[in-house]
């Protein structure tokens, strides 16, 4: 699979700010609290948060009492924002390979391979569209 760890690693950052602002300890998070408390490296969650911003999901604050936040309420973020802002359109399935035989059943059976991993990734996405952050943070 190609999808990285950063994009699990992203929904806690996201359930994490979600979290602490819900409960009114801050408006800001900053990401040297966020990488001690996540046990996540800084600059790995420098990455994150770059891409949440660019997404247009975080926004940011610089100075003493700094930090990211939501640029969108948690019932309008859902998984498959998620997946593409960090991700990038990135592929769950390599799929462009090449055989060394040719002709007609070969073709045929990369297609269908090709066409079934396809729609598989699809359906995932679709999937991720349909639970929100507010979800997640709503299960018990």
């Amino acid at each position: 699979m190609a999808y990285s760890l950063s994009f699990s690693k992203s929904i806690l950052v996201l359930v994490f700010i979600s979290d602490k602002i819900r409960r009114g300890e801050t408006e800001y998070i900053s990401a040297k609290v966020m990488s001690e408390l996540l046990d996540i490296p800084k600059p790995t969650l420098t990455v994150i948060f770059n891409n949440f911003i660019r997404a247009g999901i975080l926004e940011s604050k610089e100075g003493i009492n700094g930090g990211v936040r939501f640029a969108k309420n948690n019932e309008q973020i859902n998984l498959l924002d998620i997946l593409l802002a960090i991700e990038n359109q990135k592929s769950l399935f390599h799929t462009n390979f090449e055989i060394k035989v040719s002709g007609r059943r070969p073709n045929a059976v990369k297609k269908a391979v090709t066409d079934r991993l396809t729609r598989v990734e699809e359906v995932m996405k679709a999937e991720l569209k349909r639970t929100t952050l507010k979800d997640i943070l709503d299960s018990k």
